[in-house]
């Protein structure tokens, strides 16, 4: 172990705000009293809750200083090294210790315990009356830096709280507006053909905005296209990409409305030019009540279940598609088929089947499946909420993670 000499000893305790001011036979007095002590990386000098008792001065190594958190996790406060100090206080309260002190290189340190201390002090009054006005002195300090820092913490906070306010208005002004992009069409009755078909649909993004989009169209009298999609992630990012779908998908509908592939090519191309780093899934589907049939085109997004009343069970739907975004020559395809009095159809985005429960369990299109068929056996109504509360059951105490939209139609 190191030897040091008594005239460094003195230089180092000097430097000590509370042993600051003696004379030089002062410390001479207190030099006796430190104990020099070795530890390897690692070891733990101090242990957060247990009784103070001393104070240590770091001569030679690292030590850090750190708490434990709530979930048992270490908490880093700091790093000292050679002149650093701790636990001066536990030389006046003899507190619980309020954090860890481990070491992180081979270090050597010298120890005051209260108990010599004590005795020294009841024995020098010069010594004991310089260290409890520096005591004072440092308490005082540090309360000073404590309120000036809580002042500047409490300025920040009040801009930042202003901050987050306007940033609240915004997101209560985008989520207005993006439930244009949701619901205006399925709210508007006067000339739709959904007078025609029973219509209902739940809307939950994760956060204030969504990446979800959802449209109904009338083409012409009797005829309506339905398009549902997903833009990647969620959030503000997303919800713009939900704006760009929306406006491109505006400026095509009128043209490209019956020619599903066209339409979803145009979609791919807009969005690979406006925004190349998202993507979306997308359905389209046009219903010609009319003609009872309902032609369906995929890009990369699930397929609706199609409840086939005659059958009692769900189509299998067979339709290939690219997701939007993706890349530039992407293939879409088409299928057809017949509607009939009682069948139903729910178009979904994949927010329900991928939610987690707290053991990590996916929800699945199978647990979808189920539940939508035993909600239309029983014969039950409003089967969309009841879809969402299952899910949401499912979750338990697991937040929704992602933009849940639910679209069935029952004909």
């Amino acid at each position: 172990m190191t030897t040091y000499k008594e005239k460094d000893i003195i230089t180092i305790l000097g430097n000590i705000p509370v042993f600051q001011g003696l004379a030089e036979a002062d410390y001479t007095e207190i030099t006796p009293l430190l104990k020099l002590e070795k530890y390897i990386p690692g070891d733990m000098i101090i242990k957060e809750g247990t009784h103070g008792d001393s104070m240590c001065v770091i001569i030679k190594g690292a030590v850090k200083i750190t708490k434990t958190g709530e979930a048992g996790e270490e908490i880093l406060l700091d790093t000292f090294y050679p002149g650093s100090y701790f636990g001066e206080f536990s030389l006046v309260d003899n507190m619980p210790r309020s954090a860890n002190a481990v070491c992180v290189d081979e270090t050597e340190l010298f120890r005051l315990e209260k108990k010599d201390f004590d005795a020294l002090l009841a024995r020098n009054g010069a010594i004991s009356t310089a260290f409890y006005k520096n005591c004072l002195e440092e308490t005082f300090s540090r309360f000073r830096n404590t309120i000036a820092n809580f002042a500047f913490s409490e300025h920040s906070l009040r801009q930042k709280s202003t901050e987050l306010e306007e940033l609240d208005r915004d997101l209560s002004q985008a989520s207005q507006i993006q439930s244009y992009f949701i619901n205006r069409e399925l709210l508007d009755h006067e000339h739709s053909f959904l007078r025609n078909v029973r219509h209902t649909y739940v809307y939950r993004p994760c956060i204030a905005i969504g990446g979800d989009f959802l449209n109904v169209t009338e083409l012409r009298p009797g005829v309506a296209s339905i398009i549902i999609a997903d833009i990647m992630g969620h959030g503000i990012t997303s919800a713009l990409g939900t704006g760009v779908l929306k406006s491109a998908y505006s400026m095509a509908a009128k043209e490209l409305g019956f020619k599903p592939i066209p339409l979803m090519k145009f979609l791919n191309r807009h969005f690979l030019g406006v925004i190349p780093h998202l993507y979306a899934t997308c359905y389209y589907a046009i219903i010609d009540m009319r003609n009872k049939r309902i032609q369906l085109t995929k890009a990369g997004h699930p397929h609706p279940l199609f409840w086939k009343k005659r059958r009692n069970d769900f189509v299998d739907i067979q339709c290939q598609g690219t997701g939007l975004g993706l890349v530039k020559k992407a293939r879409f395809g088409r299928v057809s088929y017949p509607l009939e009095r009682g069948d139903r159809i729910l178009f979904y985005t994949d927010g329900i089947i991928e939610q987690k429960n707290p053991r990590g369990q996916m929800y699945t299109e199978g647990r979808l499946r189920n539940i939508f068929r035993d909600l239309v056996l029983r014969g039950e109504g409003d089967i969309v909420n009841k879809i969402y509360e299952d899910m949401k059951s499912f979750a338990s105490k697991r937040a929704i993670e992602d933009d849940v939209t639910l679209l069935l139609l029952e004909f």
